[in-house]
């Protein structure tokens, strides 16, 4: 009986995580285009792509959309209810690829015990070929090979080795690889921002169609069916949102979505943007998404809670009396989670050293020399690649059921930050701390990297420590050190070799991942080669870093293609939480906070792991403001989640943080805003990191251009060129040190290095007052 139970238990674990969610359909009755005469503008508006809208009114049996009733000249009469539903279409001034809708739906007769009403976009001459995202959610329309074990599922054994395997994604919403209908449900929480976003290779158009985030009946339904022949599509929009299945991490369930009442009299309205555009690529499409993102919901509101100088006492206090494990035995370290083993890169070590080293104290100095002893000594493969972990005396594979692997991943943000490190403690004059085998270590890695994509033209997804082949081939794991980790690498070790084959690596993973598929991948140790932010982020740090090292302003265009996309991942617009949850109760405005990958369905505070100084280096290069907006989004964000003496979030004191900013019900309905009392290591690293590699305030002296990033106030009082007069106010309860970095407008155009925080002028304001003060660019 038991073993029976077990397999009965097995076998609902696989209906469960199939998206099994077609028992209702959104598709319309045949593929003529419009049905009304309702939205007759935009559908005329969207004619280029063949699309068209139907207003709805929707009955459900459960969360099963049972029928969807299109309106005819604004009316809809049955026996025993009756609806209006009005458009209205208004073109946007100066926008002539822009129309903003308000639809009004309203009972005039009757009522219905399980509704709801919905407007569908319908395109007709589909193509599978269009490129469909869907932010933080959908990217390609998840059109990918897929694994169905569930969260952190082993790779199939024939992958091991295989180069003519196709990228591998998680179970999550998509649409079919194969020619065969399916439809994706979520629900505007689901997004970083509520959008569809379409580009059209055959059309040469691009689309995006923008809604808030709720109705009066709670968050929208967000849906994309797709028919058979993959010909048709329609994207719905849906209040209330009922799904069948509510996506988890790598698995579904039923969504347990309740439709509702309406009678005579009830109303709604949607209010939505359209906008169809020419557009050559998807990198138009993600160009025009980055300035428009927050059109619909509206800015967003950060709020100054915790000035850098603060973030970085609470954090490095917090670092070196709770996370240092002191063991003359078997080796001193500076833990990155809650328990004793060790991992390197993504969420683990020697990458918040760096910022410990940069507080310039001797007990983080030394410290940080016996994390580098401990990492070095213990977790080195004979390929010149770092095992990814070590535990009890013994290093482990990244992957579970696979000897040896380790994550590309790790080992890319390993030499990337060995290197800053080497060139923070010369910058400190303390460059006889390091030691010849760290320096050995780190060229190894580099040669590592180097001989693997030579040999591959392909950096993998895993390789195997000990030998270096490439055990799981594709994706962009190596985003951030290849590219950036190499230039680094070249400069210190004076290796041309490096440099070119960052060049070369950097090209392949914009070329063939950015431009050909629209995301990057598998920058997570567990999800599979999922679309994920991690990798994006690293890929703009990247190509900041060969504009750094080449001048060619190609990479800033690549650049500004990557942090595009990755505006996608980040949440724009301050989420409303369920009343009564954490984040409701802090009054939290959450915009800026980052999504993990499509599995991993929540978003967390800060890009991980680093600073995303690299998007201040591009502010600084194009003079874009949306850029600098991003990043202070981000900081602001970390903030909200960040633990203070007399607000605490995560009940483990003051400069903790966790990675959960849960606006989905993938971790239960319940979890929606909802913090749990646990810290992570690598949150608290971007705290630190983002507190003192990114400027409190910047300022051209001969420009307008004055951007605050520090919860302060800075306004310019006078200005003659050389000098500007700033008055900076501080709204915080805390007394701050904020930096400011000063320049004339001619030395922006240099692109800036690295370790660049030492020299930035610093002034005390404290809490509650306001400075004057006089700075010049030298």
């Amino acid at each position: 009986m038991r073993i029976f139970n077990v397999l009965l238990c097995l076998l609902l674990v696989q209906i469960a995580n199939a998206q099994d969610n077609r028992k209702g359909s959104w598709l319309p009755a045949n593929a003529t285009g419009i049905q009304s005469n309702n939205g007759q503008m935009v559908s005329d508006f969207l004619e280029p792509l063949r699309g068209s809208v139907r207003p709805l009114v929707c009955c459900y049996n459960g969360n099963v959309l049972k029928s969807a009733t299109v309106f005819d000249a604004g009316k809809m009469e049955q026996w025993d209810h009756a609806w209006n539903c009005r458009i209205v279409e208004t073109a946007v001034a100066d926008q002539p690829d822009a129309l903003d809708l308000e639809v009004d739906f309203s009972v005039t007769r009757g009522k219905l015990d399980s509704a709801g009403v919905a407007l569908a976009f319908d395109f007709t001459g589909w193509s599978c070929e269009n490129y469909v995202l869907m932010p933080a959610y959908v990217y390609n329309g998840n059109r990918f090979h897929v694994e169905t074990n569930g969260y952190c599922a082993p790779y199939p054994s024939y992958y091991y080795y295989n180069k003519k395997v196709p990228l591998l994604f998680s179970n999550s919403p998509r649409l079919s690889e194969k020619r065969e209908a399916a439809k994706i449900e979520g629900l505007t929480g689901n997004l970083a921002t509520p959008a569809f976003c379409l580009f059209s290779p055959k059309d040469q158009r691009g689309c995006i169609i923008l809604v808030e985030q709720k109705s009066r009946l709670g968050n929208y339904g967000m849906f994309i069916e797709e028919n058979e022949s993959q010909d048709m599509a329609t994207f719905v929009i849906s209040a209330p949102g009922v799904r069948e299945q509510a996506a988890g991490f790598g698995n579904f369930r039923n969504s347990g979505d309740l439709p509702c009442k309406w009678e005579a009299g009830d109303e709604l309205r949607m209010k939505l943007r359209v906008y169809s555009f020419k557009a050559g690529g998807i990198p138009d499409l993600l160009d025009k998404f980055m300035d428009v993102r927050k059109v619909v919901t509206g800015e967003n509101h950060s709020r100054n809670l915790c000035p850098f100088s603060m973030v970085t006492s609470l954090t490095a206090d917090y670092k070196n009396n709770v996370r240092w494990l002191e063991n003359p035995e078997g080796g001193s370290f500076y833990r990155m989670e809650n328990s004793d083993g060790y991992q390197i890169g993504w969420v683990g070590g020697l990458m918040g050293t760096y910022a410990m080293l940069a507080l310039d104290d001797a007990l983080s100095r030394e410290r940080v020399v016996k994390t580098f002893d401990y990492v070095l000594s213990n977790m080195r493969g004979k390929s010149g690649y770092l095992y990814g972990t070590y535990k009890n005396g013994m290093v482990l594979s990244d992957r579970d059921n696979i000897p040896e692997a380790a994550l590309v991943r790790k080992n890319s943000d390993v030499l990337f930050f060995m290197i800053k490190h080497f060139m923070l403690f010369e910058q400190q004059g303390y460059g006889d701390l390091i030691k010849q085998e760290w320096k050995e270590a780190a060229k190894a890695l580099a040669q590592a990297f180097v001989k693997t994509w030579n040999e591959n033209k392909d950096l993998g997804n895993y390789v195997n420590a000990a030998t270096g082949e490439i055990i799981i081939y594709h994706s962009t794991s190596g985003a951030i050190a290849p590219p950036a980790g190499l230039v680094l690498a070249s400069q210190y070790f004076k290796e041309k070799s490096f440099l070119q084959a960052a060049k070369e690596i950097a090209d392949h993973f914009y070329s063939d991942y950015i431009v050909r598929l629209g995301l990057s991948c598998a920058h997570s140790g567990d999800i599979m080669q999922d679309a994920d932010a991690d990798s994006v982020y690293g890929l703009v740090e990247s190509f900041m870093a060969l504009y750094y090292a080449t001048k060619d302003k190609k990479w800033l265009i690549k650049a500004q293609t990557a942090a595009n996309l990755a505006a996608t991942w980040t949440l724009s617009y301050d989420y409303e939480y369920p009343a009564g949850s954490t984040l409701a109760n802090l009054g939290a405005n959450t915009a800026g906070a980052i999504w993990a990958s499509v599995q991993n369905k929540h978003a967390a505070p800060g890009i991980c792991t680093g600073s995303g100084d690299y998007l201040f280096k591009l502010f600084r290069a194009t003079n874009q403001k949306r850029y600098a907006d991003l990043l202070c989004d981000i900081i602001h964000a970390h903030s909200e989640v960040m633990e203070t003496p007399g607000r605490q979030t995560t009940g483990m004191g003051p400069g903790t943080s966790m990675e959960r900013i849960q606006t989905t019900d993938a971790d239960g309905k319940g979890a929606m805003g909802m913090i749990l009392k646990t810290s992570n290591g690598w949150t608290e690293d971007c705290g630190l990191l983002m507190s003192l590699e990114v400027p409190g305030i910047y300022v051209q002296t001969d420009k307008n251009v004055l951007y605050v990033f520090d919860h302060l106030k800075a306004e310019v009082v006078h200005r003659n060129g050389k000098e500007v007069t700033l008055r900076i106010s501080n709204p915080t309860r805390f007394d701050a040190v904020t930096t400011i970095f000063t320049e004339h407008s001619t030395q922006a155009k240099k692109p800036l290095g690295y370790c660049n925080f030492p020299n930035w002028k610093k002034v005390s304001v404290k809490a509650g007052d306001t400075v004057e003060m006089v700075v010049s660019s030298k």
